[in-house]
């Protein structure tokens, strides 16, 4: 070695061969000593300082075969680490050949190879040459040469071989640095290095060796500039070839490929979006699709913003909405809905598109649309970028005609509702955005569907209310209030509606079950079995398999499922109970027989107590006894009202603390009438079992003295139903005799409706002084003069009852007092006078229906008409309400007033007939509303006809009520007081309208013949009712009605044959006659059938005559309209009356 100011020699010069010829090294000990000393020297070398001129004789002994073939890896180790640092030192030049070159590296390559053993003792060596190969950036040499392909190839072959997990994170690098350079410097990349590289990017990859597919995101990356024209080339011979070929799985892997290569590097795909791009509108469907998918989630990756630095693909790909083929459409909703995950405020642009999409012609993008929005996570982006009309559009979906895309839609607005229920109590922005969801479901039950209301019921208790991850009873009844809360009118009766078809379900679903407990051979329970399955199973989808899976779970005979179910819809068992035993009987019938489950799932989750159950009761109770201004006040008295409506039962278990006397003192006097009420449905639906306590009685008596109007009636209602409070009814009702005085005048409207409840539900206590006060209402209440000019001195619109008069309210109970006092009359009570005496009084009311009357008058006619219904509903006074009185009641269906003629049609007739308390002869009533301005009267008249009335029949077989209810209908119209001989036409024209109505409820293929015939007979027979004019009046009607019954069948295509049945008129109305001359008479006049026919021939659309009597609607009832609900049971609701 030379002095420190000169070049730097190499002062060692080993001995590695035995001889000249370099065939043989020296012993191993001695070339191990030998090498280690070189490696040590040329390690200790610079660059800068070295004289190569004494590496010559080195340089070229360490090509030597025998060294680089040597059978020990350490010798061939130590030999490489000497090559490495030769060629760091004679750098940037190489003192070999290319040959040479090839030569060495691929021994580098081999050592490389031996990286993955870290406990080799020549680990270090092996790390070293890799670091020399890093830093030195030697292998340029190799990819410097022309035909160093397959050498280049080996290196990236083998180093992402040896790459791994455990290794240290500078030798990743170190390798990431020698591959990098391989790519950086040859003049082209070869094919099977682009192959490797990408080789790693394949999810299989991926999951051998993460190590090996960081290694190649990393290099990708780097070397993103030089990629990018190699990699589009390798996908555009991969799409030639698909298309050469006619397989797709080349080219849908390749497409994975272009998403792992966008995660990890997304600069290398430069080149390769334009072709993804000009994918989009290719003629293949197939490719279109795979296009629309990989560019989806290429825009949904996160950090990424490709949508923007692609703008014409994001259009393109936006377009793509509209494609022709569904499959790309449904591909392209399910990609723009997953952007709201992924790029909520991307997302935010297609909020129209995907609102679009959820109303797409193709039945399979609807669903695709629904699918993929349940499966969001709503986290606040997601909720804030989700467009209002995207939410509108996905609750329209829910009454989709498609059963599977109803399903969809309604579990994924359910599912999206789950998530942010929690905040809608602290966030307003949450609570406008997504409180109306139950809405959109509950306000489902009007469809009526089967395969609807199932999967409501289903997702009730589930995502709606979600109690199984609330564990606190009392949090239970809040989430229950807050969801309740947020319905709209409409709702609540859909909500209401679930809670009756809960309580049908349960009512014949526990008989069955208890039929099946004790049933053996009797052929009588069977039938019952099999009866009860059959209407239970219309209730559900699919009724056919679910009555065959009702019969076999009856054949089981295992007390242990039908006690478990029983138990599941028994009123005195808790959530946690229904839910346990729902578990248990389910698991066991699951092994007895699985094949039931899956049928019969939708029957148990409808007759499972978990939503309205019977701990939540006493958190309503206290919620409705909270303040008014407190947050579920209102939410809490509705849902109690109900609750005491469909199961009583519930609040009879809480009946204690329904009917503490601290409800019943408070300051607010409308919380006292809330409780009130609530007791008093209660005592209704749990007769004798209001609890009686000193004082309880003692504060109900107070309030009867002297609460308000509402407080006295509702108490009084409350005593007389207290069991052994005979004597308490008999005092109050001598304590409130005692204010019919007129020095008690501001008491009269209290104690009078605290009256008329004693003289319908206490008759013996209120028969003591029953003479007294009806001469008093007689003489002094209803006809008092002064009070009369006072009470029509204001205008005649129509005002709410609590916003009459003291006096007028007066006059109005005292009408109630008098039709109660017969009406809660035992039948040896009654006597003829008391009957003429209320009844004329009625009648007198009734009979001066008409125009320019006080509020207070309207509010008697309807309260007269009502009570003239609740003495027909009493069975010993059915009769005292004659022909002309229901004559009279159908004025009242068209009396000008729209509240009175609306609330006696639909809270009073409809109902009444609907639970069958009055006579049939009642029904023709309900189409004299015919020509009622309120379109939703007559939907609701038009339901309860179909859905109810339609199903009564005398006999199974016979004809339906409704059915035979025609010549009943003609003989209301035969009196009519419209009716005007001196204008035929439009006579006709006027009461055609009411035929047609009813023919539009009624008439079917099925029964227009029947009904044909009924029309015809009444040409034999002649009104009993006042004179002939009458009765040819009844003649026209029935030719009116055969015409217009023949006009339908022509229009619908029906047959009209003979009916074979015998048909009898009505006796009451009819007499039968020789009809021979009347049949052979034409009575229609010919000028209406010639002007009909041709208006219905030429398709014109015909002028409506309006009648003389129907009002328009007052001011305060214009625009609103009666809701219909869905449910039939909806009509058994009666007011109190």
């Amino acid at each position: 070695m030379t002095s420190d100011s000169g070049p730097h020699e190499l002062s060692f010069q080993p001995k590695l061969f035995a001889n000249a010829s370099q065939k043989k090294t020296v012993p191993i000990a001695e070339l191990y000593k030998q090498l280690k000393k070189l490696s040590k020297e040329l390690n200790g070398l610079e660059q800068e300082t070295v004289d190569t001129q004494s590496l010559d004789a080195v340089t070229r002994q360490l090509l030597a075969p025998s060294l680089l073939r040597h059978k020990e890896p350490g010798v061939v180790a130590y030999v490489s680490c000497c090559i490495a640092d030769i060629l760091r030192l004679y750098a940037p030049e190489a003192p070999y050949s290319e040959d040479e070159i090839k030569a060495v590296f691929n021994v580098f390559i081999d050592q490389l190879q031996l990286l993955g053993d870290t406990d080799n003792q020549f680990f270090a060596l092996r790390e070293y040459l890799l670091t020399s190969l890093a830093t030195v950036r030697t292998p340029a040499l190799v990819a410097m040469q022309a035909d160093a392909e397959d050498t280049i190839s080996r290196f990236f072959t083998v180093l992402f071989g040896v790459v791994s997990t455990g290794q240290a994170h500078n030798m990743q690098m170190q390798i990431l640095d020698v591959l990098q350079q391989l790519v950086e410097e040859p003049k082209t990349v070869p094919q099977d290095v682009i192959d490797v590289i990408l080789l790693q990017f394949t999810r299989r990859r991926q999951q051998d060796n993460a190590a090996a597919h960081q290694l190649a995101s990393d290099l990708a990356t780097n070397t993103a500039d030089i990629l990018q024209k190699y990699i589009y080339q390798y996908f555009n011979d991969v799409i030639v070839s698909a298309g050469q070929a006619g397989t797709l799985d080349d080219l849908r892997a390749a497409h994975v490929l272009i998403l792992e290569l966008n995660r990890a590097a997304p600069g290398t795909l430069l080149n390769v979006v334009p072709q993804l791009e000009e994918e989009l509108s290719v003629e293949d469907v197939d490719i279109r699709v795979l296009a629309i998918s990989v560019l989806g989630e290429m825009f949904g990756e996160k950090g990424h913003t490709l949508a923007k630095r692609y703008e014409a693909t994001w259009t393109a790909w936006k377009g793509r909405r509209a494609d022709a083929a569904a499959a790309v459409r449904v591909e392209w909703v399910e990609r723009a809905v997953a952007l709201y995950q992924q790029q909520p405020q991307l997302a935010r642009e297609l909020n129209a598109d995907v609102a679009a999409k959820l109303s797409d012609v193709d039945e399979r993008v609807r669903v695709a649309a629904c699918r993929s929005l349940g499966q969001l996570e709503m986290g606040t982006a997601v909720q804030g970028a989700l467009g209002d009309d995207v939410v509108s559009a996905l609750g329209e979906r829910c009454k989709d005609r498609r059963a599977a895309v109803r399903a969809e839609a309604i579990v994924a607005l359910a599912t999206l509702y789950s998530q942010v229920v929690g905040e809608l109590e602290q966030s307003t922005t949450v609570r406008r955005k997504w409180g109306g969801i139950p809405s959109t479901i509950f306000e489902l039950r009007y469809i009526n569907d089967p395969d609807i209301d199932s999967k409501v019921e289903s997702i009730m208790t589930g995502a709606i209310l979600n109690f199984a991850k609330i564990r606190d009873d009392r949090e239970k009844c809040r989430r229950l209030l807050l969801v309740f809360d947020s319905l709209t009118p409409k709702a609540q009766n859909g909500f209401f509606s679930y809670m009756r078809r809960q309580r049908d379900a349960i009512l014949m679903a526990d008989t069955f079950l208890e039929l099946c407990e004790r049933s053996g051979d009797d052929a009588a329970v069977e039938q019952q079995q099999r009866a009860l399955a059959a209407k239970l199973s219309a209730f559900f989808p699919d009724r056919v398999k679910l009555e065959s899976s009702l019969a076999q779970l009856a054949g089981l005979r295992d007390n242990d499922v039908y006690a478990g179910l029983r138990q599941t819809m028994d009123v005195r068992s808790d959530i946690k109970t229904v839910r346990k035993c729902q578990k248990s009987a389910l698991k066991r019938l699951a092994s007895l027989a699985p094949n039931l489950l899956d049928t019969t799932a939708p029957l148990w989750k409808c007759a499972g107590l978990t939503t309205i159950n019977r701990v939540l009761v006493p958190y309503l109770i206290e919620n409705a006894s909270a303040s008014r201004q407190g947050p579920f006040h209102g939410a809490a008295v509705t849902l109690l009202n109900y609750t005491v409506e469909v199961f009583p039962e519930m609040l009879e278990l809480s009946k204690d603390e329904l009917f503490a006397v601290e409800g019943l003192q408070a300051r607010d006097a409308s919380a006292v009438e809330e409780r009130l009420k609530l007791m008093v449905q209660f005592a209704k639906a749990v007769p004798n079992a209001v609890p009686r306590s000193t004082d309880l009685e003692n504060r109900l008596a107070a309030l009867v003295r002297s609460g308000t109007v509402a407080q006295a009636k509702r108490a009084a209602f409350v005593v007389t139903q207290m069991s052994g409070a005979a004597d308490l009814c008999a005092a109050l009702t001598g304590d409130v005799v005692d204010c019919l005085d007129d020095a008690k005048l501001e008491r009269r409207a209290p104690a009078f409706a605290a009256l008329s409840r004693f003289a319908l539900h206490a008759p013996a206590a209120y028969a003591t002084y029953a003479e007294r006060i009806s001469q008093f209402l007689v003489q002094v209440a209803l006809t008092d003069a002064e009070a009369e000019a006072n009470m029509d001195a204001g205008d005649a619109e129509w005002e709410a009852r609590e916003q009459l008069s003291d006096m007028g309210l007066a006059r109005v109970y005292a009408v109630k007092i008098l039709a109660h006092w017969l009406a809660g009359m035992e039948r040896s009570s009654v006597t003829r006078e008391i009957v003429q005496m209320v009844m004329g009084t009625l009648r007198q009311l009734v009979r001066g229906s008409g125009f320019g009357r006080s509020a207070v008058t309207q509010h008697c006619v309807l309260v007269a008409a009502s009570s003239m219904l609740k003495i027909a509903g009493r069975g010993h006074l059915e009769r005292a309400v004659g022909v002309a009185d229901v004559q009279s009641l159908a004025l009242v269906v068209q009396d000008a007033t729209f509240e009175v003629r609306s609330s006696f049609l639909l809270d009073k007739l409809v109902p009444a007939l609907a639970s069958r308390r009055v006579h049939a002869r009642f029904i023709p009533l309900v189409f004299l509303a015919a020509h009622e301005v309120e379109p939703g009267v007559l939907d609701h008249v038009r339901h309860a006809v179909e859905q109810r009335l339609s199903q009564f029949r005398p006999t199974p077989g016979s004809p339906s009520l409704v059915e035979s209810s025609l010549p009943r209908l003609l003989h209301i119209l035969a009196h009519h007081p419209d009716w005007d001989d001196a204008e035929p036409l439009r006579t006709l024209e006027l009461f055609a309208h009411y035929v047609d109505f009813y023919i539009s409820c009624v008439c079917s293929a099925q029964n227009v013949s029947l009904l044909f015939c009924l029309a015809a007979k009444l040409k034999s027979a002649r009104s009993k009712v006042q004179g002939g004019q009458q009765t040819q009046r009844l003649y026209v009607l029935s030719e009116l009605a055969q015409f217009l019954l023949r006009e339908k069948s022509k229009a619908a295509n029906w047959p009209v044959n003979v009916y074979p049945g015998e048909l009898q008129l009505p006796d009451d109305l009819f007499e039968m006659v020789d009809g021979t001359d009347q049949m052979r008479e034409s009575y229609l006049n010919p000028e209406f059938v010639a002007l009909r026919s041709k208006t219905s021939g030429s398709g014109a659309k015909r002028t409506r005559t309006k009648p003389k009597r129907v009002a328009k609607p007052s001011k305060k009832s214009r625009g609103k309209q009666p809701q219909v609900d869905s449910d039939s049971d909806a009509m058994d609701e009666v007011s109190d009356n």
